[in-house]
């Protein structure tokens, strides 16, 4: 069905959003590469990121298997099979370049089976690296408002100030010698690639994982570091350059032009990252792999920076809440059959990945695959693989994602919810899960408040070895108080609740979300 000599790049880029790139309607920011790519293949508008924040997305894309319904920040088992253990003894070669730190968490195993493993350390979450470094060129109040560190521990409880700058200093210590875009983690990551392609046996096919964790925060972009340079898309501000803020409610903390040059920073690093991919891509093209390639473009979500669509007030990851600020997600894919510049309102999701790359590379998509490939689509032979996406947090909310609607469901606050509860999922047996993902006789599961299943619902949304994300300072498990409903079509940026007046629409969703989650927990 597809070419004969079978490569695949996967090009992953860590807190990208969706809409900071030109190709995707932004008409202020300069992505050239990113669009040039757009151009010459399909992009997917509507990519979803079933399961958030960082490892479980990964999880999904290597197993092709969905993780929102049964794990959420944890280990490869050795029951699950990614794409690398598939290509193990084959006679493809499989590298994975990356400066991603979750991709090393201790016996966390998500490097294991490829061939060749490159690691670039440094970056947000590898602090430990350099922790021991002396920090003599910068002092880390200098990228930070004093009002922040006056007031933070007031306005978001004590406790939080400390690590601030601990983390700040810590990440100080190894960019304190940095002068241009060139000592940039990305650049690294990216000419390593280049690095491998150049050296690998070019008579045997190859599966190639890039893994670039710019644009995460923090947001230090090439202006930061170059006192000639002023932010391309902020030139006139005069405050610090707070290129790591504090997670938490922004409300008390920050004002407008705080948060307005943070994603002004965001965004510059964002055409730093394309800058770098346009050089992978670039030699990519020299190195005459366009003709036998597969090459698919990713995130693994996108963020929360500040007010209404924003971020819905809130800084970075620090709650788990599924706005289209943070699982909207980036799919984009070329490669020799598939015809340029074509759009897809197709929804897929980020377990698509692993079905996508061994359709491709002629592993087959293997029966435990809960994912699609989206070669189908990209080949002309189908316009889609799915009715609706959906997306959410392990244990905090889980939602769905329609044509119409997007319908969130808050799995910690079950009892106030149209869903009602979660806690049979959360503590029931399997056969009881099999019974609610066929049953669709009621919207609601009525719980004892006080039995096992209610409390094991509470003790799983508090803070465990699976969800290592609320660990960080000003990041807390809390959620609405009642689920939300949007509409599509008027309010992509999820700012007008309309459930009280489309209780009937919710209900519906929440069927339909119940039943997939249910069929999803046995199979």
């Amino acid at each position: 069905m597809y070419p004969t000599v079978k490569n695949a790049i996967v090009v992953m880029f860590d807190s990208m959003q969706y809409n900071y790139l030109a190709c995707n309607g932004n008409t202020w920011m300069k992505t050239p590469n990113f669009d040039r790519f757009a151009r010459e293949g399909m992009v997917f508008d509507n990519c979803y990121i079933e399961g958030v924040p960082t490892v479980p997305c990964r999880r999904a894309m290597h197993t092709g298997r969905y993780t929102l319904p049964t794990c959420g920040w944890s280990a490869l088992t050795m029951e699950e099979t990614t794409i690398a253990d598939l290509c193990w003894g084959s006679n493809i070669d499989t590298a994975i370049i990356f400066d991603c730190p979750m991709y090393r968490l201790p016996k966390f195993g998500y490097t294991r089976g490829f061939d060749k493993v490159w690691f670039t350390h440094g970056h947000e979450g590898d602090h430990y690296f350099y922790s021991k470094d002396d920090l003599i060129h910068y002092k880390p109040e200098e990228f930070h408002e004093d009002h922040i560190l006056r007031d933070a521990d007031k306005v978001l409880g004590e406790g939080v100030v400390g690590p601030l700058l601990h983390e700040t200093t810590c990440y100080l210590k190894n960019r304190q010698y940095w002068k241009t875009d060139e000592d940039q983690n990305v650049a690294k990551v990216m000419k390593d690639a280049v690095k491998y392609l150049e050296a690998r046996d070019p008579n045997k096919p190859f599966f190639l994982w890039v893994d670039s964790f710019d644009p995460h925060e923090p947001w230090d972009s090439p202006s930061v570091y170059d006192p000639e340079m002023k932010c391309p898309y902020n030139p006139d501000y005069k405050g610090k350059d707070q290129f790591l803020p504090i997670m938490g409610p922004v409300k008390d903390l920050y004002t407008e032009e705080e948060l307005h040059h943070v994603r002004m920073l965001y965004a510059e690093k964002i055409t730093m990252c394309d800058k770098w991919f346009g050089h992978f891509m670039d030699n990519c093209k020299r190195l005459g792999l366009e003709k036998d390639t597969l090459f698919i473009v990713v995130n693994d979500h996108g963020e929360p920076m500040g007010n209404a669509e924003h971020g819905h007030g809130i800084m970075r990851k620090c709650r788990p809440w599924p706005y289209e600020e943070l699982v909207h997600g980036i799919m984009m894919v070329k490669g020799p059959g598939i015809k340029a510049n074509q759009r897809s309102k197709a929804f897929v999701q980020s377990c698509d990945i692993a079905p996508t790359v061994c359709d491709w590379m002629g592993l087959g998509v293997r029966d435990f695959h809960q994912g699609k490939s989206v070669l189908p689509i990209a080949f002309g032979q189908v316009a889609k693989v799915r009715d609706f996406a959906i997306a959410g947090y392990h244990k905090y909310s889980w939602s769905i994602i329609t044509d119409d609607w997007s319908y969130i469901h808050w799995a910690k606050n079950d009892e106030n919810s149209v869903g009602a509860s979660m806690a049979g999922i959360y503590g029931g047996t399997f056969d009881h899960m099999e019974a609610i993902g066929k049953s669709r006789s009621s919207s609601t599961i009525n719980i004892d408040l006080e039995s096992d299943a209610a409390k094991s619902l509470k003790d799983a949304a508090s803070l465990d070895g699976e969800d290592q994300w609320t660990c960080t300072p000003g990041s807390v498990s809390e959620v609405p108080a009642k689920d939300e409903l949007y509409s599509r079509k008027t309010d992509m940026a999820q700012l007008n609740n309309v459930i009280d007046a489309n209780k009937d629409v919710a209900k519906k969703l929440w069927d339909d979300l119940r039943e997939f989650i249910g069929y999803l927990r046995t199979c």
